[in-house]
Order: structure tokens, then sequence, then C-alpha cells
């Protein structure tokens, strides 16, 4: 009974608002459309682009300047969408925007249904497959400055005052969220071989919630605002959807984010400053439900501590650094504790006017003092399967240090990223072994949404979607794909080396569901033996956002 109540609590909480209908927009009195490129048909004072607003279906403002959200009931991102028809002011409004330039691609004009996102016509809303925004890019931007941005359980757009979970005083801002994984695991094959090594695969089959987490964060209002991150969850249901002890609830984040100058220092629990993976949310990144194994077997999650950041040469670059030792959620003392310094920079070589390519570059440094030794280990990129490489405690480690490179190229719907990290473990036993791995994953989006950029923190930020199916579309669809590899076997430690071929599809209707099914392949050399498995993984999220 307390199971069935617990469950039915969580999914009611997460049952989403399923966003805004083409005739909600067409209710609406005051419409905003920006960045929209109007194009200089004649050839003489060049492109301009410009924010719309329409008013009682009429043609009200087109102006280059920024029209401040409360102007507006509802307000739209054309992304630099080419707008065509009459923009006469005080007009019933009539005009259609496509995605592509007529200019360039003739096909645009040919067959416009293909390459329109919105459309109105007589001041009626008749095509919509543009994204909606709730507050300025750049109030976003100042709003979460601290560099691990929050965690899935909490929304982005946190000052919209339009949301129901948005608590606003003048001394205080607070938003609450969730999320919800429910998963089922289907393993495909269980070789003698790689059940010698890791054991019978069918103990880790079925259906399990992969995480419940909720949170509350905000901002304390002082003159430069404070932000506050608090998020928890359970692991009453690490495997299985029988009910484990409901009290055991997990601190995943506690930190405040405070300004000083145009830097951010942060303090308590959150990620640190390493790989672009770690600072990613994990299930907004391009290959979706794990992350690759050298990510989770040579990194920590999360570290008590502070960071500092900070962007430069015009928010084309970032930089950060840390120190971290997280002895009070452990019961040893801080010098029996491992501290850890972390840095990272990343850069941007290359990106256009439009920022809809760009090339991402970055590296960073970790070191710790392994006070209490050491211990790298991982599963096989599927969370209920079981850990597959393990180096065993390295008790006699004098330290440890990291090294990692980044790099990224997105291209609109398209994006290829990659990592490479190595762990130097300086060891009198075991002659300074090293281990290391890497991981490249590509990922396409089919309907068309483009991932976009975090400037502050070096990472990319979740898909949103477009055209929802509550507004008549398809939602958000993305394929995906992923090789990786992690090597634990060095100087005698025989922690086994593991390679990962992932395919991927996700599926999103709306911005608070996503659907998505992968299949896994791995390859284990361990023990003088090389096993094999292969598995599927389905998963259905719910966010509240």
């Amino acid at each position: 009974m307390v199971k069935t109540k617990f469950l039915y609590a969580a999914i009611l909480m997460m049952i989403p608002f399923f966003g805004i209908t083409q005739d909600m927009i067409n209710d609406m009195q005051k419409i905003m459309i920006r960045n929209v490129t109007v194009i200089d048909q004649a050839g003489k004072t060049g492109d301009v682009v410009v924010s719309i607003l329409i008013d009682q279906k009429k043609l009200v403002m087109v102006t280059q300047d920024k029209i401040a959200m409360t102007k507006a009931d509802i307000a739209f991102d054309a992304n630099g969408g080419y707008i065509l028809g009459k923009l006469e002011v005080g007009n019933p409004a009539a005009f259609i925007i496509l995605d592509q330039d007529p200019r360039i691609n003739d096909d645009v004009l040919l067959d416009t249904k293909s390459f329109a996102v919105f459309a109105v016509s007589k001041g009626e809303v008749v095509l919509n497959k543009l994204i909606r925004i709730d507050v300025d890019s750049q109030e976003q931007i100042s709003g979460w400055q601290s560099y691990a941005p929050p965690a899935v359980a909490l929304p982005l757009s946190y000052q919209n005052k339009r949301k129901w979970n948005v608590f606003r005083t003048k001394p205080i801002t607070a938003v609450f969220g969730g999320a919800i994984l429910m998963e089922n695991t289907r393993w495909l094959s269980d070789e003698p071989v790689n059940e010698e090594q890791v054991g019978d695969l069918s103990e880790f089959k079925g259906g399990s919630i992969r995480g419940f987490r909720a949170g509350l964060g905000g901002t304390f209002n002082f003159k430069k605002p404070w932000m506050y991150l608090f998020t928890f969850g359970t692991r009453a249901f690490d495997r299985g959807f029988k009910q484990g002890d409901l009290s055991e609830f997990v601190l995943y984040d506690y930190r405040v984010d405070i300004p000083v100058g145009s830097a951010t220092l942060s303090l308590g629990k959150t990620k640190e400053t390493f790989s672009v993976s770690r600072l990613s949310a994990m299930i907004y990144e391009p290959s979706q439900q794990e992350r690759a194994s050298v990510a989770d077997g040579l990194l920590p999650a999360r570290n008590i501590g502070i960071v500092i950041n900070n962007t430069f040469v015009k928010e084309r670059m970032t930089w950060a650094a840390g120190v971290f030792n997280n002895w009070i959620e452990t019961d040893r003392s801080f010098s029996d504790n491992p501290t850890v310094l972390t840095g990272r920079i990343t850069g941007l070589p290359f990106i256009t006017k439009d920022e809809s390519n760009l090339l991402h570059l970055g590296i960073a440094g970790r070191y710790s003092n392994a006070a209490g030794g050491i211990r790298y280990k991982t599963k096989t990129e599927i969370f209920s399967g079981p850990v597959s490489v393990d180096t065993d405690l390295l008790d006699d480690a004098e330290s440890t240090f990291h090294y990692g490179l980044e790099m990224a190229w997105r291209k609109g719907p398209f994006i290829l990223l990659g990592e490479y990290i190595q762990s130097n473990v300086r060891s009198s036993t075991f002659n300074d072994p090293s281990f290391k791995g890497y991981y490249v994953v590509a990922s396409y989006v089919i309907t068309g949404e483009m991932r976009q950029y975090n400037k502050r923190s070096g990472t990319f930020k979740r898909v949103k979607v477009a055209n929802g199916i509550n507004s008549g579309g398809w939602g958000e669809l993305e394929v995906y794909s992923r090789w990786s590899s992690i090597d634990l076997t060095d100087n005698g430690i025989d922690g086994g080396k593991m390679d990962t071929f992932s395919l991927g599809l996700n599926w999103s209707p709306i911005s608070a569901l996503q659907a998505n099914v992968n299949y896994r392949y791995s390859t284990l050399d361990r023990t003088g033996q090389t096993g094999s498995n292969h598995g599927l993984v389905t998963r259905l999220v719910f966010i509240l956002d």
C-alpha cells in the first residue's frame, strides 16, 4: 500500500503541462516574435533582424530594438528565420516566416509548406513551429551564473512569472521541480565468458525506476542576487519496482552561488570543474540514457567545495577552478579524506554570427592527494547492469592527476562530441599506473531543433521541443550513436578494458515528456578472457518544468 501511494503521488507530481495550442495562441491579445530577419530585397542596406508585436490581431510594432517581455502575453523566438509578407503597422498581421533564406535555396519558395515555421493570415495564427520563450536570453544567463547549471529536476526559466511552481517575494524567489525516470532492460545475450566475468545478467533485467529527483532553487534578491540550489532523491528503487527503504533519501546538490564582480563563486555540494559530460545533465546529453563509461568510471558525480568561474574574450572562452573535500558526508576526518583541485578552460575558436555553427574545445586538469586510497569502477553503460571494470582499492596511492581533452562541433541539428580522459596514479607498489578512456558521440535532431550552447559553462543545453504534439507537430525526434572505451588495466592491475557501441532514438512529444530506446553492445577484456554482451533499454521520463 505504501509503495502504491508513493508511486501514485510521484506520478501525479510529474504530470506535465501539455503546452499551448494554436487556438490558445489566437485567444491571446499580444503575440511577440523575436529574431526575425527582414530581407533587403533592394540590396542596399543589408538584412536587419527585428522584433514583431501583434496586438488584437493587428501588427502594432516592427523594431530593431528589443521589445520587453512584459509587453506580450506570449513570445516566440524565430531564430533568425526569414519573413515574407506585408509589414504594415496598424493592419491585420499577414506574413510567413521561413527557416531558410529563399535567396540561397530556390526550393524554399517552391515548397513553402516544408520550410515555413510560422504563418499568420488576417491576424489569425495558422501555423507555428517556433520555440516559445519565457524569459530574456540575457536574463537567463544572468539568472543562473553558476558553473554547473541547474539539474534536470529544476526548470531553467525560474524567472517566468506565469509558471504555477514559481514563488516570488521581494526578498526571495523560489521554484520547485522534479523528474522521474522509468526504464526496462532486456539482455539479448549471456555468453559463458561474460558470465564468468560479471555474473548472470538475468539478475539485472526487467523494469526499474532509474531515478526520482526533486529540487528547489531560486534567488536571494540582494542588489546582486545570490542563487541557491537544493536537489534530492531516493535510492529506494535502485533496481526493480520493488520498494526499498523510502527514508533513504540522497542530497544531490546543496549550494549557493554568489556574484563576485563578473565572476561567480559557488559554495557547497556541486559538480567538479572537469568534463563537459559530467557538467551536463545526463538526460539532456546527445547520448541520452547513461554517460560514457570513462566519465562514470574515472570521475565522481559531485563533491563538496568551492568553485569560481567566469568568461572572457567576449564570452568566447570560459575558465573555472575548484577545491573540494567531501569529509562532511563521510565518517572520516578532513585530512583522511581526499582533497581535490580542479581547473577547466574552454573556447570557441569558430562560431558563426547566428551561432548555428560552432566549434568547442576544452582542456581540464584534476589533482587529488588520494587520501584513503582510490578505486575506479563502472558498469556496462546500462544502469541496472553489473560492474564490469574495477581496479579494486589502491590503498597505497599517493596522489592522482587527471587531464581531459574535449572537442565538439555543432552545426544546426547535428552535433559531434568527444572527450579523452586519463588518470595518472602515483603508486610505488604498482609502478605509477595510468587509466584512461574516451568516447565519441554523433547526434542528429531529425525534426530540426538545435541544441543550444551555454557560454557561461562551455556546455550544451537540452534540445527544446519546437513543435509539440499539443500544437499539431510531432515533437522532437533525435537519433544518436556513441563509441566509448575505458581501460583500467596497467602495471599488474587487471581492472579490465571495455569498449561499448550504442545506438539510440529519442522522442520528446512535448518538453515535459521523453521516451527513448537504446541498444548497447559491449566487449570486455578481463581475467585473460574476452567476453561480450548486448542489451536493449527503453526509458520513459516525466519532467516537471
